[in-house]
């Protein structure tokens, strides 16, 4: 399992066993002790080829020879990102271990799912990228919870590609939670929120952040940069929530 937990089990173990929650199996190996390690193997990434846009898998065959393909949901909107990559769906065990990590305080948990995250990335989306930018949180809210997960994702991902992580961008105001808000709202609420500090001469950049439900917040920061001078923005997230669904996880 490599990032997993490999402790042998114990007398509490044998007692009082780790139960997964997402197949109600008890487990000794795994993710903490939220998902045992059958689950969270099975969280299937997006296969190529996949919506530059929000990172989904597209049907086989059905965009041969379209240097740009989008999904349905995505169409000919106009995007200031160039690219985006999600692991998977936001559902099941993907959703379940981001919500430990992010909701829980299991900050310790960004090793495994950055590790998750950047296996099946092509290395050819990282060439010449010279910066991993984590998205900022509300200061106050990043205070409350003493971590912002996606900066943790980000260093972890540095880890494993070698690009530094450069927080080049800052909340310029407190804006309303996305988890709150209708579709509707979510897409006005980022705007004006956030700016460069500093650029520091990059011009290819990936942004880092968890969930993507309607991309606003990863495009306003990709409008800021490329407004600031940055040539190529890119984006990598955890998982992708239905565009028209319910879920209120993400941004």
């Amino acid at each position: 399992m490599g990032v997993l937990s490999k402790v042998p089990s114990t007398f509490l173990d044998l007692f009082f066993p780790k139960v997964c929650v997402c197949c109600g199996s008890a487990f000794s190996q795994g993710l903490s002790n939220v998902l045992c390690s059958v689950c969270f193997d099975r969280i299937e990434p997006y296969r190529s080829p996949v919506c530059e846009r929000c990172g989904i898998s597209l049907p086989e065959r059905a965009f041969e020879g379209v240097g740009e393909p989008r999904c349905l949901d995505c169409g000919e909107m106009p995007s200031h990102l160039d690219t985006v990559r999600s692991l998977g769906p936001y559902e099941g065990a993907l959703r379940l271990a981001h919500h430990a990590f992010k909701f829980q305080g299991m900050e310790h948990l960004a090793i495994p799912l950055a590790h998750k995250i950047t296996i099946p990335i092509a290395g050819s989306f990282w060439k010449e990228v010279q910066a991993l930018i984590p998205v900022p949180m509300n200061p106050e809210k990043e205070r409350e919870r003493g971590y912002n997960p996606s900066a943790l994702l980000a260093h972890q991902i540095s880890i494993g590609t070698d690009i530094p992580v450069l927080p080049l961008i800052q909340k310029t105001r407190s804006n309303v939670s996305q988890r709150t808000l209708s579709r509707e709202e979510r897409l006005k609420n980022p705007r004006g929120a956030f700016e460069v500090i500093a650029l520091a001469g990059v011009e290819r950049v990936v942004l880092v952040d968890d969930v993507l439900t309607t991309g606003a917040t990863l495009e306003e920061c990709a409008k800021v940069l490329k407004t600031a001078g940055v040539r190529w923005v890119g984006a990598v997230v955890w998982g992708r929530t239905p565009r028209h669904g319910n879920d209120r996880a993400g941004n």
